[in-house]
């Protein structure tokens, strides 16, 4: 990926994070606190590091496909597709792929449960969580996007609205935003919104289990791993088992997954700031 086009995407995606921001200010879904507030500094140094790997891997990728010529025509190359078929079914591959598909074996998988962990441990979700991911996170969700690539043949145009869906998407989702619930149900039929996703952030793993889509909410609906986006206004956000210096953290959160879990912390009870949080954002 050349540093112009690099310079583009990060414009796009820090423009939507910016919008994403005057929506949680003018209609937010739990009121912040001051305690909410500290792990932003860390959260953003991940993404900044999320941002700079991602272009590296980009880069590496394209070098190699053109000097080692490892291009493949692929499924794709061999069927005599119209190019708007080849292009819906690319986006619908890769949707599948990197953003349930990977994601639900980071969850299934201890090994990079140990690193999905550091998303997972934030204890309020708003825009800047979105990319508070490790580095073999980042690296793990390239694999699984570059494999159906180089396999099928998907088209560039594909590869290119898939990204800009997901990375899009992915700020809006976590967003701290109050969405109209009769909107929220007839979009959640097929998309995933900022409702939805807040129960993939939840303290139960019932649902932290659940609702892995990024785009698309048919692969939860089919595969019976969706959990209705009405369950929202009852999360707990964050990690029983979570050391809550360390997840406020930059340097704590890159560590996160070569330490033991902290003892874990049960709520009977949602916390004292949870309640009032969610007390402001429902008047």
């Amino acid at each position: 990926m050349s540093a112009r086009a690099f310079l583009t995407n990060l414009i796009v995606i820090a423009s939507v994070m910016a919008f994403a921001a005057l929506l949680e200010t003018a209609v937010p879904f739990f009121a912040a606190r001051e305690w909410t507030r500290g792990r932003r500094a860390a959260n953003l140094g991940l993404t900044a590091v999320v941002f700079l790997l991602n272009w590296l891997l980009a880069s590496l990728a394209a070098i190699a496909a053109l000097g080692l010529s490892i291009r493949s025509a692929g499924l794709f190359g061999g069927v005599a597709l119209p190019s708007v078929i080849q292009i819906v079914v690319g986006v619908l591959v890769l949707d599948f792929s990197t953003g349930y598909l990977a994601h639900r074996i980071m969850h299934m998988w201890p090994a990079m449960w140990r690193f999905h962990r550091v998303h997972h441990s934030d204890d309020f979700v708003d825009v800047t969580t979105t990319y508070r991911t490790h580095p073999v996170e980042t690296v793990w969700r390239f694999l699984f996007a570059i494999v159906p690539v180089w396999l099928l043949g998907v088209p560039a145009a594909a590869v290119v609205i898939q990204r800009l869906l997901q990375a899009s998407n992915g700020v809006l989702e976590h967003s701290n935003i109050r969405l109209w619930a009769p909107i929220d149900h007839v979009l959640s039929l097929v998309w995933v919104t900022p409702n939805v996703h807040k129960i993939h952030h939840s303290r139960q793993f019932a649902e932290t289990n659940s609702n892995y889509g990024n785009i698309l909410t048919i692969y939860d609906r089919v595969l019976g791993t969706y959990t209705p986006a009405e369950r929202a206004y009852s999360v707990i956000y964050g990690l029983d088992d979570a050391d809550p210096i360390r997840s406020t953290s930059f340097s704590g959160l890159l560590s996160m997954p070569f330490r033991k879990p902290a003892p874990a912390i049960r709520y009977s009870v949602p916390p004292t700031a949870a309640v009032s949080a969610r007390a402001a954002s429902q008047q």
